[in-house]
């Protein structure tokens, strides 16, 4: 067996390969579907029998038996998770062949760890690069939302959700604080479902929506609901988020139908990630909290000085945390950064003499091939970004303080 083939133990992206490899050079089956049922199999078998072996001893059509009734188990426990009556188009040898390799693995274990690197591997393969859709490192998440710090009670959102790594941390961050998510993707979605039904979370407020899509003055017939139509009715009495997480596209064609209705846009160069800046400043309530991955230029070059002049006025950025360039590798090593702040009650132009933090890592967590760079421990992630944390949260204090 060639090193490419062999799982080694932690090693999630080499399982997630080997299960890709089994069900498209066996099956010709859509290896993203197959997969997900596979996995959700796989969760519904750890819930409820966590030490038996997984598909282990089955012969003829066992496997298959057995994979389409944990599917019914977790539709019924999970719902929205998978379509009504899923089954698996594997056979018993492919599906036995791939229970080999999860049985060597806990999707439940580790904080779900190993179960969202398989996602994020799976979510790569089909949608990242065409409308510059990458995930975030979960060791930059983690320390993003430590930063934020979402509170019980506190409305929080993803308006371009994905797999739902910033909702999932915010709820370990605050277990009964509210999550929203949104995407236009619907497979990203679907993961998301997943790794929250996983966490023991309703899935429910996750919902497919354009959410560069305002609200209309005067509402036309047959027009497709927005994220607030679709947030109010839910609660009637929604009036914005107070906090919100989010990575958006960096890429991707824009129409006049967003340009047109965008402050943003008018009279200059119109780019995906700077719609949904001006969109998340727009969903926050005054005094909410905004933390979004942008790339670099954003911050540093001369052709976008007029977004920041616009982004000071709206939100007085308490942080700017310039990532490594292997943060987002081997899918790009495109730079990107995190700008942190707080909604402004009223936009203003007095804000010369605000202090805004800024930290440049210098360990990112990643190799330049992309891997996951471990500290001397062989545990955790060797990065800097906590050093930031209590920095940030300490000016959040001082900026609430103030108000």
């Amino acid at each position: 067996m060639t090193r490419r083939h062999r799982f080694r133990h932690g090693d999630w992206e080499s399982a997630a390969l080997r299960l890709d490899e089994i069900i498209c050079a066996h099956s010709g089956e859509d290896a993203f579907e197959e997969a997900l049922k596979l996995l959700v199999a796989k969760l519904a078998h750890e819930r409820d029998a966590a030490r038996a072996a997984f598909l282990a001893r089955q012969r003829d059509d066992g496997a298959v038996c057995e994979i389409n009734r944990l599917l019914r188990v977790a539709g019924e426990r999970w719902s929205g998770i998978l379509e009504p009556g899923a089954t698996t188009r594997l056979s018993s040898p492919e599906l036995v062949r791939c229970a080999s390799v999860l049985n060597r693995v806990g999707l439940l274990a580790d904080d779900l760890v190993g179960l969202d690197a398989i996602f994020e591997f799976m979510v790569a393969k089909v949608a990242k690069g065409q409308k510059g859709q990458y995930f975030t490192p979960r060791h930059v998440i983690a320390e993003v939302v430590a930063m934020v710090r979402p509170t019980a009670g506190e409305r929080v959102v993803d308006p371009a959700c994905g797999s739902g790594g910033f909702l999932r941390h915010a709820l370990l961050q605050a277990p009964q604080c509210s999550v929203w998510g949104f995407d236009q993707d619907p497979r990203a979605l679907r993961v998301a479902r997943v790794m929250l039904a996983a966490s023991g979370q309703a899935t429910a407020r996750l919902m497919r929506v354009d959410s560069l899509r305002r609200p209309e003055p005067r509402l036309r017939a047959g027009a497709a609901p927005v994220l607030e139509d679709l947030m109010r009715a839910q609660e009637p009495r929604f009036r914005g988020f107070d906090v919100v997480l989010t990575n958006p596209p960096f890429a991707g064609d824009v129409g006049s139908e967003y340009t047109d209705a965008y402050e943003l846009a008018r009279g200059h160069r119109v780019e995906r990630d700077v719609l949904f800046l001006e969109r998340c400043v727009e969903l926050l309530k005054p005094q909410g909290r905004l933390a979004i991955v942008l790339p670099h230029n954003k911050v540093g070059a001369q052709g976008w000085a007029h977004l920041r002049a616009w982004l000071l006025e709206q939100v007085a950025v308490v942080a700017v945390l310039g990532l490594g360039r292997n943060t987002f590798r081997p899918h790009t090593s495109q730079k990107a950064c995190v700008v942190i702040g707080c909604k402004r009650p009223k936009p203003t132009r007095h804000h010369r003499d605000e202090e805004i933090l800024f930290f440049i890592s210098e360990r990112d967590g990643k190799d330049q091939r992309g891997r996951l760079a471990f500290a001397p421990d062989g545990e955790a992630v060797d990065h800097d970004l906590a050093q930031a944390t209590p920095l940030v949260r300490r000016r959040f204090e001082l900026l609430r303080g103030g108000s």
